[in-house]
């Protein structure tokens, strides 16, 4: 598998044990956007990479761990 964005998110979620629609609904985007970002067919914002790592460090993910996703650390 290779570190797309689509596959970073994807095991974000996964981590966090989210369904797409909870992870959706955290990060204030839509279900389709969350699909079309797992599945290479779109790229999150800035702005939504931001919330995907304050969602992350609020459900106590580590910076270690979002570094080793492919997210910077703050």
């Amino acid at each position: 598998m290779e570190d797309n964005a689509g596959n970073l998110i994807r095991s974000l979620r996964q981590k966090l044990g989210m369904t797409q629609e909870e992870f959706a609904h955290e990060i204030a985007v839509t279900v389709s956007t969350v699909n079309r970002w797992e599945n290479a067919h779109a790229e999150p914002s800035k702005l939504a990479w931001k919330a995907i790592q304050d969602l992350a460090r609020k459900r106590g993910l580590t910076d270690d761990v979002l570094r080793r996703a492919g997210l910077p650390a703050e």
